[in-house]
């Protein structure tokens, strides 16, 4: 009785065993490829039909980089798998892949193939004679330009250098020329402006030039400041921590503003505003300027 039961059961499972074999029947590779160099592998196995064949990602040997991995099915129990890889190891190679069986994604059998692959080194040439061929090249790359901005750079401070210099002179030629204090020369220099007949011909761009410059070089007269290449914001922040600009720092913004507009943005300017700059400008003057060498009242009319 036991006999028979025992036959009964292989009998019905003999199917089932049958259903889940897997082998490799053949690998193809070539047996010598060049380092990082890419070269094609294929295997072709046998299963039983009905079944999916996967590659195990897992078991690729990790000296062989996988660029490309393509199916067939030949027959229901046949697929052939083709594999294009880079090897990355020198020597006696083994690329090693695992295939497995499954069914509703349940793993039911494997099939393991190991493939021998040897990867020669480089040919390399001790010959003293080589010499190179090509001719000296310079890079193009960032370097180039990193050269390049440092020249712009330095050629950018040498030009402020000397045009500062150059502007440094008339100021010392000026002193030498003239002892009165500074603020008697500005003042004096305002009301030979106002007689010199730019503003009765229309020329208020110079007008504003000059009325700009008298104060510049007021500056650099009392205060030892070269503003001569200064903008009206440089200038600004140039001044502003002194203690006698501080209290005119508003009358100072308004008449740079001022000119600005006329010697930039080309605006005409009206007489009240005229008079109202140069009152600004007087103003500044008289409040900097020691106390005890502070000129009489401004001119008529100005």
């Amino acid at each position: 009785m036991k006999k028979t039961v025992l036959f009964l059961l292989i009998f019905l499972l003999a199917p089932l065993a049958r259903a889940q074999q897997i082998s490799v029947v053949e690998a193809r590779a070539a047996e010598s490829v060049p380092f990082a160099q890419p070269f094609a592998l294929q295997f072709v196995l046998s299963h039983t039909p009905g079944y999916q064949v996967t590659v195990q990602e897992e078991s690729l040997s990790p000296q062989f980089e996988i660029t490309q991995v393509s199916s067939a099915d030949n027959s229901p129990g046949t697929v052939t798998y083709d594999f294009t890889a880079l090897p990355f190891a020198l020597g006696k190679t083994t690329f090693t892949v695992t295939f497995e069986l499954s069914q509703d994604g349940k793993p039911l059998a494997q099939a393991q193939k190991e493939v021998f692959i040897d990867v020669p080194r480089a040919q390399t040439f001790d010959d003293p004679n080589l010499r190179e061929i090509r001719p000296p090249h310079i890079p193009s790359g960032w370097l180039t330009w990193l050269v390049a901005l440092l020249l712009l750079g330095a050629l950018v401070y040498v030009w402020r250098y000397w045009y500062k210099k150059l502007h440094a002179r008339p100021h010392a030629v000026l002193q030498a020329q003239d002892n009165r204090p500074g603020n008697v020369i500005a003042l004096s220099k305002i009301d030979a402006l106002l007689d010199s007949g730019l503003w009765e011909n229309q020329q208020y761009k110079l007008f504003y030039i000059t009325l700009s410059d008298i104060l510049r070089e007021y500056l650099w007269r009392q205060f030892h400041i070269d503003a001569s290449a200064d903008t009206t914001a440089e200038l600004l922040r140039r001044v502003k921590n002194m203690p006698q600009m501080a209290p005119l720092m508003h009358q100072l913004r308004d008449f740079l503003t001022s000119g600005d507009l006329v010697k930039f943005a080309k605006a005409v300017p009206s007489l009240q505003l005229r008079d109202k700059d140069i009152r600004l400008l007087r103003e500044i003057i008289v409040e900097t300027a020691p106390k005890e060498l502070a000129p009489g009242a401004p001119k008529e009319g100005a």
